[in-house]
């Protein structure tokens, strides 16, 4: 497959309301969009770190000029028909995952676009609709936080993920489990925590909660590993999993028995397939995560979570559900009456194209089409 041009995005996406986590509020997302152009067809990548280096070390700015000055040169006027071409260059850069995963989502797309074959074609996805849960970002307030949840479930929302932080209280998670005995729960810490915690984290075990998502550091394996032995919740490890080793390393020493896969996080859609086969051998869950992606990326998200080895509700939504505007005409699309699942699209390629009014109202930076 010849890719004749390429080109880099960084786009800087504003939310509705900021997104409250333990990093802090976002009131905005930097992501970083590739198209590739092989003759008359053209297919779009995703990834989208931040704006600042708080989740990982990349940010947007950095992942951008990456991707501009080092990656498109080597694939613009080169002929790429297999994956590893692309990836045995990339494998100099150390880490930089979201940049690489820039890339290679891009190619994966435009290999479906010529080929005339869906994404999960190559995930090996045979799901043809895909469960969500919802998400929660932190609240001071409770019975606003219980009104929301209380909506959801409500609707058929099948799980609930709630963000958790230094500040949370583990009375306010009490009285949602006391409101919603039978719902099913998970805190996201990302990170917050430290091994002088676990004693705290202990008291969540009661709770009866589908797992404890990241509550060390991303290089705390031991620390983690020592957290599953004391609790009976299972850990889940998302920042920790940049790649199929880190996950063997885990698994190891007993550090997790959920994976969270996040095609951004570990460098495209043939690392996440890779992870999340890895986890299906080893028995543990995985859940498909996001980024907080444009419909570009949230459609690579679907083909992973369109996989056998993704065994919880994907994190997964609408652009509408954070975005004043849509980036793109086509976002995820539910069955009918299936509010809390997404349809797999059987099109060629991404099927989410960026529209050129809201593209040109979020640029940031912009690479101008590279050809050799």
């Amino acid at each position: 497959m010849q890719i004749d041009s390429a080109r880099a995005y960084l786009l800087r996406m504003p939310l509705q309301v900021p997104w409250k986590t333990s990093f802090g509020a976002q009131p905005d997302i930097d992501t970083v969009l590739v198209r590739l152009r092989s003759g008359g067809t053209t297919a779009w990548g995703e990834a989208a770190p931040g704006t600042w280096p708080l989740f990982c070390g990349e940010w947007g700015g950095a992942t951008y000029r990456l991707v501009r000055d080092r990656l498109l040169p080597r694939l613009a006027g080169s002929r790429i028909d297999e994956i590893g071409e692309l990836t045995a260059p990339l494998t100099e850069i150390r880490e930089n995952t979201f940049a690489k995963a820039a890339v290679e989502t891009a190619w994966w797309a435009l290999r479906g676009a010529v080929e005339q074959r869906p994404l999960t074609a190559y995930t090996g996805g045979t799901r043809t609709t895909v469960p969500v849960g919802a998400d929660f970002d932190l609240h001071d307030d409770t019975d606003a936080l219980l009104a929301k949840i209380a909506g959801v479930i409500g609707s058929g929302c099948p799980r609930i993920k709630l963000k958790m932080g230094r500040g949370t209280r583990i009375e306010q998670l009490r009285e949602i489990r006391r409101a919603f005995p039978d719902a099913t729960l998970h805190v996201d810490c990302n990170a917050t925590f430290t091994g002088d915690d676990l004693g705290r984290l202990e008291q969540l075990d009661p709770l009866g909660l589908a797992m404890i998502e990241q509550p060390l550091a991303k290089d705390d394996f031991l620390g983690h590993a020592a957290l599953q032995r004391r609790v009976a919740t299972p850990v889940c490890l998302d920042e920790s999993i940049t790649s199929r080793h880190h996950l063997e390393l885990a698994l190891e020493l007993g550090s997790c028995r959920f994976v969270n896969v996040k095609p951004g996080r570990v460098g495209g859609l043939a690392p996440a397939v890779a992870i999340g086969e890895l986890a299906a051998r080893a028995g543990i869950g995985a859940v498909v995560g996001n980024m907080l992606e444009s419909p570009v990326g949230a459609h690579l998200c679907l083909a992973l979570a369109a996989c056998t080895w993704a065994t919880y509700p994907a994190d997964l939504f609408r652009s509408e559900r954070f975005f004043p505007t849509p980036l793109t005409a086509r976002d995820l699309v539910s069955p009918p009456g299936g509010e809390w699942e997404f349809t797999v699209p059987t099109t060629p390629g991404n099927p989410a194209i960026p529209s050129d009014d809201v593209l040109s109202q979020w640029l940031v930076a912009d690479s101008g089409e590279v050809t050799s």
